[in-house]
């Protein structure tokens, strides 16, 4: 079988359309090192408008930066935390009262503001903590021990086999947009 030629605006189309992935890509790259959307743009020469474009027509670069943002959160973090780390070992007292306020239980803080029938609090409640692992825990198990003959269960074994196929080329461009270029 022999490809049809091409014509000069699809060839034309194809150039775009492989330069618009490249850049998504370089957005995405750049959004796992900085999760600031205006710096990424910037440094992968893309305007934030095209980019909230591309979010609203391409679910699965939305998806993509999501998960690039936010592990561009965790390395921001760790950052944080060894300079934090750093200055509690200079003994600065500033940063040894953070430390312990957020990551010492006898230091925290906990406001707890009862007003009539509202409470407004910081943290969660053990009575709502116990509530929602009781909820979570009867939600699971009506899953689990529903009547069901084994036809149904074969059944419902297809079915999430047939959703996985369909969702093979989603999984893969995902990857793509997720792959670490430095790696290649």
């Amino acid at each position: 079988m022999t490809k049809r030629k091409l014509t000069k605006d699809e060839k034309r189309l194809q150039t775009l359309d492989e330069e618009t992935e490249k850049q998504k890509k370089s957005v995405v790259d750049q959004l796992k090192k900085t999760p600031i959307v205006q710096l990424a743009c910037e440094r992968s020469g893309v305007g934030r408008s095209t980019y909230y474009k591309w979010r609203k027509f391409d679910k699965i670069f939305a998806q993509a930066a999501d998960r690039a943002k936010e592990a561009g959160c965790f390395l921001i973090n760790d950052i944080a935390e060894s300079r934090l780390i750093r200055m509690i070992q200079d003994e600065n007292l500033t940063a040894i009262i953070f430390w312990l306020k957020h990551n010492h239980p006898k230091y925290a803080t906990v406001n707890r503001v009862i007003h009539e029938y509202d409470m407004t609090t910081d943290k969660i409640s053990v009575e709502e903590q116990n509530a929602f692992i009781e909820y979570l825990s009867r939600a699971t198990a009506q899953r689990l021990l529903a009547n069901r003959t084994s036809a149904e269960i074969r059944q419902e074994i297809e079915d999430e086999e047939r959703d996985a196929e369909l969702k093979e080329p989603y999984r893969k461009k995902m990857e793509e947009y997720m792959s670490d270029p430095e790696s290649k």
